[in-house]
């Protein structure tokens, strides 16, 4: 049997967001999902927070630039759900498009675990890397990363998860979630 649900919402959002031009019932339900005003619904590209807003990105940037005018060998290590091969995908595509020499690595989580484990890191090694970049994971790979740095390799992590009460040693984090970042976005994907 379906039961609907009826969520709460605060009237005087609603009556706001009605008042800037929504019809009623899509005030009602805009309030009831956080929505408290027309703004937030803004989908141009002027409306994007800057990316540099997040900490250390123009360290990353740096990095990458450096990486790719010596001419490194750049490894992404992602994941095979929806935001991790979108974000390798975008990784692999947009560091080609700058002149990056560029590999990926999609493993199997349920062979090697998620994140950067010390396995995943043996693997990765096959291919003779200077460069590991994670995207959408490493926060929380500490063990990996460490591996990592013991064969020399420079790790760039870039993740969304939440972050433990630990980072992992890389050269560079980014990830919205992580201590000190007042990015407002904390749900980037």
């Amino acid at each position: 049997m379906v039961s609907i649900v009826t969520r709460e919402y605060s009237p005087e959002i609603a009556r706001k967001l009605q008042g800037e031009g929504r019809h009623p019932l899509m005030a009602r339900i805009l309030a009831s999902r956080g929505i408290t005003a027309s703004t937030q619904l803004e989908s141009a590209l002027s409306g994007l927070i800057p990316p540099a807003h997040l900490t250390h990105a123009p360290r990353m940037a740096g990095l990458l630039a450096d990486a790719i005018a010596q001419q490194k060998n750049l490894l992404v290590i992602g994941d095979y759900d929806a935001d991790g091969a979108t974000a390798s995908a975008v990784a692999v595509r947009g560091l080609r498009m700058m002149g990056g020499r560029v590999d990926y690595l999609v493993p199997n989580r349920f062979e090697y675990g998620y994140g950067l484990t010390p396995e995943i890191v043996a693997l990765a090694a096959e291919r003779q890397p200077d460069v590991l970049i994670t995207v959408d994971n490493g926060i929380a790979s500490i063990e990996g990363v460490a591996a990592a740095n013991a064969l020399g390799l420079q790790v760039l992590v870039t993740d969304h998860h939440l972050a433990g009460d630990a980072l992992p040693d890389a050269a560079c984090i980014i990830n919205p979630n992580q201590p000190g970042c007042d990015f407002p976005s904390k749900h980037l994907a």
